[in-house]
């Protein structure tokens, strides 16, 4: 308890450094909550998909998309319970910056996915309206749109389709989704262009255990080999995690950002200790001289240092928590495929990588202090 004291007592003679140190360590501690948060996202987003029993598949050569009418062959293999078509395409909803991307699919799609049981609502009017739309949960914020409300999307020619919100989608994983029935895009086609063609930009398979996976997607996969529509079938965690790597090692270039804010604020830190303790070198010779051995006049000085870090990580960690509350879009660091949120883990590293780092910052000043003579220190002008 007397350390403490001499701890807080030590700490508030020069209030300004104290103060501007804190808030260094916070903003940088902000700052690695933040990195660090897109890597922990990302493998929380595959983690959360590696649970599930869907495959994609698509096509092995290129962007030309599979055949729609492929999924009746796929429904009819072993341990298949279900298959789907997906259409991906693009549309303008206020001027040529808001971009949405919209997926189309059969009504069964809810009946491959867990994500929609405690959403039965949306399933009742995704079935009711063939303009209904099920969007995601950043998309619906970023437009203030709500359910029941009609939109209208334009194509970059100008010809709009009109949808209505049926729901939030609930699911972290595609938080910025806009679901449609494929119906009503083959319909709106057929009005407009002709028709909808045969190709489809993926198909989503349910397997009936996780067991299983693995060997429907070799079968998918053999059974359309050598085709025109040659496959490549993967499990939905393997997708998203492809689709990831697309954009570049974003974890490299992360960790060399966390690497340089670490060593700034490690040097900027030990500067700021080292003055600290070189006023104290009188006061530590002083204590040398009454009895105090080194490793409690070390603690001491530690101390301090682990309380700068300590204060200054909590308060770095609770604006980051602040900030991701409710989670943050990731855009295109992940394709817009999930939310940026802090985990527990990730708050607490930040925080004893704050106090490492202050911990750090003193050993060099602390040594050296403790290495000076008493009868030197006392005569030292500091």
């Amino acid at each position: 308890m007397k350390y403490l004291e001499l701890i807080l007592r030590n700490m508030t003679r020069r209030v300004r450094r104290t103060i501007l140190t804190i808030v260094m360590i916070a903003i940088a501690t902000l700052v690695f909550a933040m990195l660090m948060a897109v890597p922990a996202s990302m493998d929380h987003i595959i983690a959360m998909a590696s649970r599930g029993q869907r495959l994609f598949v698509t096509n092995r050569n290129g962007p030309y998309g599979v055949l729609a009418q492929d999924c009746e062959e796929i429904k009819r293999m072993a341990h298949v319970t279900g298959c789907v078509a997906n259409w991906d395409f693009y549309e303008l909803y206020r001027n040529d910056s808001d971009w949405v991307a919209i997926v189309a699919s059969d009504k069964e799609i809810f009946d491959l996915t867990s994500d929609f049981e405690n959403a039965p609502s949306l399933v009742t009017n995704f079935y009711r309206d063939r303009r209904a739309a099920a969007v995601g949960t950043l998309l619906l914020k970023k437009y203030n749109w709500h359910i029941g409300q009609n939109i209208m999307l334009h194509f970059p020619s100008g010809l709009g389709m009109d949808f209505v919100i049926a729901g939030e989608i609930p699911s972290a994983r595609y938080p910025n989704l806009f679901l449609i029935r494929g119906d009503y895009l083959k319909e709106f086609a057929k009005a407009h262009h002709g028709a909808v063609g045969p190709e489809a930009t993926r198909l989503v398979v349910r397997v009936d255990t996780a067991d299983n996976v693995g060997p429907v997607a070799r079968a998918i996969d053999e059974k359309f080999h050598n085709s025109e529509y040659e496959t490549r079938t993967q499990t939905e965690s393997d997708a998203l995690a492809q689709g990831l790597a697309n954009i570049g090692n974003i974890r490299a270039i992360i960790f060399s950002l966390v690497a340089v804010v670490i060593i700034t604020v490690l040097l900027i830190a030990g500067n700021s200790m080292a003055l600290t303790v070189r006023e104290r070198i009188p006061e530590v010779a002083l204590l040398r001289t009454l009895g105090f051995g080194s490793a409690r006049i070390a603690m001491l000085l530690f101390g301090e240092a682990i309380a700068l870090g300590l204060v200054g990580g909590m308060i770095g960690a609770a604006c980051a928590v602040a900030i991701f509350a409710g989670g943050v879009n990731l855009g295109t660091i992940t394709s817009g495929l999930g939310l940026i949120a802090l985990t527990p883990a990730v708050i607490v590293e930040s925080i004893m990588v704050a106090i490492a780092v202050s911990i750090m910052s003193g050993t060099f000043p602390i040594a050296g202090a403790l290495q000076v003579a008493p009868a030197i220190a006392l005569r030292k002008v500091v």
